[in-house]
Parts: structure tokens; sequence; C-alpha cells
């Protein structure tokens, strides 16, 4: 669960990068329809997120990825 939570924090960190949403931002957060990311806004953040933890979320992952929660999840299962 730490792996999880310390994840979370850094997604949320990510997300609430200036210019990306100006919204709170909590793990439950849908990230298209609550925080209005786009879908640029979101891979922009996945590609930072592939880049700091040295990993690559595969295809099939991306489709499960509907708030800030189910992103870190993914992070700390892909980093698990």
């Amino acid at each position: 669960m730490a792996r999880y939570d310390s994840c979370l924090t850094r997604v949320l960190e990510l997300l609430a990068a200036p210019g990306k949403t100006s919204r709170p931002i909590t793990a439950d957060s849908d990230l298209a329809g609550e925080l209005g990311l786009s879908s640029i806004d979101v891979m922009e953040v996945i590609e930072q997120i592939e880049d700091e933890f040295d990993l690559s979320f595969p295809l099939n992952a991306l489709s499960g990825i509907r708030t800030a929660g189910d992103l870190a999840r993914t992070v700390a299962d892909l980093t698990g």
C-alpha cells in the first residue's frame, strides 16, 4: 500500500502542475470529466510518469485509467 500512496502523491503533484487544472484533485477525481483534462493532457502526464519511473504503460492499461487513483494504481502495479 505504501507504494500506491507514494505513487498517488506524485500523480497528484503532476496533475496539479500549473496549466493542468485549477480544481482540487483527489484520488477519486475523474481526469476528463471532473478535472477537464483533454486526452493530450492525460498523455503528457503519463509521459512524465513513464520518464520519471522509467516504465512504459501497456496500451491495454490505458483504457482502464479514469481517475487519479486509477493512474496511481497502474503506476504502482507496473513498478511493483
